[in-house]
């Protein structure tokens, strides 16, 4: 039962943290190109991106709560092995392993683009185009985690 809602959990939250930055990307940042007072811009993505970032760490938090439960209730895989060089060579090990690290990246990144470049892009055009920057670029690794999930499932690399 636990691995069930573990994995519900998981998949919601993906969902919706992918879906939410495709959303952001591919549908608020063109709409926000129509709009010709950059204060009004600014306003909107302020009050949406707010919004989202919120919602987006639940995400992420119940993502890095639910990953561990389930390596280990659907694959027996106790964090320890995490370590063990051998588990490394394998094709499974290299793909979870690769999700983790680029899990770690991205939650890094999204903490700097969230809590320091994000605010700071408000007021200073440079901030703005770096917060874009992080903003996509978090979008290509979430995509990169989605692959690296395939790689596990489907047995490793």
């Amino acid at each position: 039962m636990i691995l069930k809602i573990a994995l519900l959990l998981h998949i919601i939250s993906a969902i919706f943290w992918v879906g939410g930055m495709l959303f952001l990307v591919l549908v608020i940042a063109p709409f926000l190109k129509t709009i010709p007072d950059p204060k009004a811009k600014s306003q909107i993505f302020q009050v949406v991106g707010k919004q989202y970032r919120f919602w987006g760490w639940v995400a992420i938090i119940t993502l890095l709560i639910t990953g561990p439960i389930m390596l280990y209730y659907l694959y027996g895989l106790p964090l320890s092995t995490l370590f063990d060089p051998t588990f490394h060579g394998t094709g499974f090990g290299k793909a979870v392993i690769g999700k983790i690290t680029l899990v770690t990246i991205i939650v890094i990144s999204a903490l700097v683009h969230d809590f320091w470049i994000g605010p700071k892009a408000r007021n200073s055009a440079k901030h703005a185009r770096l917060a874009r920057i992080f903003g996509r670029t978090n979008l290509i690794i979430a995509l990169l985690i989605v692959l690296f999930a395939v790689f596990i499932r489907a047995g490793g690399i």
